[in-house]
């Protein structure tokens, strides 16, 4: 077959494949929508014709023709678009989000542009010599994390190429109106080099594409940009454009047209009729198959038996901040796929809190210190992890995981289950969260609520309970994301002794993100259970030993250190705990309104008939700076005490 041929192919299966699917819509055999990618194709056959096997590809939501110029099989995109246990991620993404060897998609808007430059950096740690493509459309010249992840890919130099098809026209917007100034000025600001061509013949565009890929292969970051025309809507129906300006567009401009003169009649024909039979037997063999089984998964939450008495494996004394500090040096000197990164985080200075000082000095390769993007952040994390890293993230104050919360939530967390388990994405977001240190509304927040009912996301929170650095290091393990969740207030704190402990035994449950069972002695009946968690308990145990010796109540306590995924048996100790003593205390520094004790309660109500539940929390208000209005905002021994003698009345 000769190369024109080749190309040929690649296009006219693209454009078929697209024909078939927007027509198949109108059957009802396929779900959702989809984004033609006619008009385009030969963008997708020219790129894909100069690169090699084990670069890496994000496609975004218009992906059916990068996918199949990749390579990739008609029959299983059919099948993935009918929803069938075939396709390429099970029926899970559908049209916008799939996965195949190293091809990715996803329909949110920029939002892989840091993951494909952390996949980037991981290959260029690795020295495997692949490439990292980003697909992006003139919309996404929009969305602030692109410039993030140009900044960083710049800065270190990342093999990553990024490829802007500026189809004229978003949704209904035309790119006049959705995007100022000169769209390559954008790239050659962070100093990218970059590449542009207004044309539909794939032949023109081949060279420009092999000159970027070469020059992205060298070890730097690349753009490419195509000025090029799509001829469908932007999805199945929504095209605003006047009928003559499209109609005119495909005289002008169809890729196909200018490339088939180059053939002779026979090869036509020959392409037509192979290509007809693909898309016949891709379709009509995906209608054929089943449909998924949904099957609800093991609990993510079992408790095992109580460990009585568990040691420390800490110096006495030693406090929260230096055992994590402790953490991060064992993870980094006994695994290589470890990587810290952050803003401010080299020695001398050692971040904000100073749990990752003295890392840089000793590990200077695989700690990463960032500029303030924390969008960035988070998606080179996700993207590292995906490529077989284990990146722990920090985040200077908690406050600013909302810059983080789309890569977090609709990226990090949502992967292995939207690519059907075909990925993991182990990493880890330390966030310094929580009030009582005067930094005011932004700097002091308990946002850890928000994030507790995303699928796929565990969160953690020590205490000083147990060993902080053992629960970092059982995170750093994890094959999923972790949101390890630090009270400011609990990096000068002692861990407790047993010695400090003497009215109360400990058990642990549920290794290796062991919850903790305070008991008074067992003969002795509890009259009521309080959960808590992180910072809280110092508060806890001090309303405690007023409740024990003031007022004659007798608590346990339940101290949490996974928050999410909740308990889902009975057998957990909160459960058990609560079922014995009929009343329910929750004790947390987040909001009181739909926060984490809330949870915890309508748990208890669904399990044990007739519990008494009463909830502290923060007032539902900013934090403020004023060290009174601070206090009367936040939980307190005080009103701790005040729920617990309600709910005994």
């Amino acid at each position: 077959m000769t190369d024109n041929l080749k190309l040929y192919q690649t296009m006219l299966l693209i454009r078929r494949f697209e024909e078939r699917a927007l027509a198949e819509f109108s059957t009802g055999k396929l779900f959702g929508t989809t984004h033609a990618y006619i008009g385009q194709e030969a963008n997708a056959a020219a790129v894909f014709s100069v690169l090699r096997e084990g670069d890496i590809v994000w496609s975004n939501h218009r992906c059916h023709g990068h996918f199949l110029a990749y390579g990739g099989d008609p029959y299983r995109l059919a099948a993935e678009l009918m929803g069938r246990a075939t396709g390429l991620v099970g029926g899970r993404g559908g049209s916008q989000h799939i996965q195949w060897r190293d091809f990715y998609s996803n329909g949110i808007q920029g939002g892989f542009t840091p993951i494909a430059a952390g996949m980037a950096l991981a290959e260029k740690n690795t020295q495997t010599g692949n490439i990292v493509l980003a697909f992006l459309g003139d919309g996404t010249l929009g969305e602030g994390a692109l410039y993030e992840s140009l900044n960083l890919a710049a800065l270190w130099h990342l093999p990553v190429l990024y490829v802007l098809e500026n189809n004229r026209i978003a949704q209904t917007t035309p790119v006049e109106q959705g995007v100022a100034g000169s769209m390559a000025a954008r790239f050659q600001a962070f100093g990218i080099p970059t590449w542009e061509a207004d044309s539909s013949d794939v032949l023109s565009l081949q060279p420009l594409a092999r000159q970027a890929v070469e020059h992205t292969r060298s070890g730097q970051p690349a753009a490419l940009i195509l000025h090029t025309c799509r001829f469908a809507a932007h999805s199945k129906g929504d095209d605003t454009r006047p009928r003559e300006e499209v109609a005119r567009l495909r005289a002008e401009r169809d890729p196909l047209t200018i490339h088939a003169a180059r053939l002779s009649a026979l090869e036509r024909e020959q392409a037509e009729t192979q290509v007809a039979a693909c898309i016949e037997d891709a379709f009509s063999r995906a209608e054929k198959d089943n449909y998924p089984v949904f099957q609800v998964s093991a609990p993510l939450h079992s408790p095992a038996p109580p460990q009585q008495q568990p040691s420390l494996q800490a110096q006495s004394r030693t406090t929260v901040l230096e055992r994590l500090n402790a953490a991060l040096h064992m993870a980094l000197e006994n695994d290589p796929r470890v990587y810290v990164l952050g803003e401010d985080i080299l020695d001398p200075y050692g971040g904000a809190f100073k749990v990752t000082r003295g890392l840089s000095t000793r590990f200077p390769n695989r700690v990463l210190t960032t500029p303030i993007s924390e969008a960035a952040i988070l998606g080179l994390s996700t993207g590292m992890a995906l490529r077989g890293l284990r990146p722990v993230a920090e985040v200077m104050f908690g406050d600013f995981i909302t810059l983080m919360a789309d890569q977090l939530i609709n990226h990090a967390a949502k992967f292995r289950w939207m690519y059907n388990d075909q990925v993991r994405v182990p990493l880890v977001l330390r966030a310094p969260m929580g009030g009582r240190r005067g930094y005011g509304p932004t700097h002091s927040q308990s946002l850890e609520k928000h994030f507790l009912g995303v699928p796929g996301l565990k969160v953690l929170a020590p205490s000083v309970l147990g060993d902080p650095a053992a629960l970092l290091l059982a995170a750093i393990a994890e094959d999923d994301p972790v949101l390890f969740i630090e009270h400011k207030l609990l990096y000068t704190r002692p861990l407790l002794q047993p010695a400090d402990l003497s009215d109360w035994r400990l058990e642990f449950f549920g290794q290796p993100f062991a919850d903790i069972a305070l008991r008074l002695s067992d003969d002795l009946s509890p009259h009521l259970t309080i959960a808590t968690y992180g910072y809280n308990l110092e508060l806890v145990l001090a309303a405690a030993q007023e409740l024990i010796y003031e007022h004659e109540i007798l608590p346990e306590i339940i101290v949490f250190s996974q928050l999410s995924p909740f308990p889902s048996t009975v057998s957990h100790p909160f459960l058990q705990s609560a079922a014995k003593t009929r009343r329910l205390l929750t004790v947390e520094e987040g909001t009181f309104t739909l926060g984490w004790g809330a949870e915890l309660a309508t748990r208890a109500a669904e399990h044990i008939a007739g519990v008494k539940v009463r909830r502290v929390a923060a007032l539902d208000l900013p934090i403020a700076n004023s060290k009174p209005l601070e206090e009367a905002i936040l939980p307190s021994k005080e009103t701790i005490l005040q729920a617990a003698l309600h709910l005994i009345k």
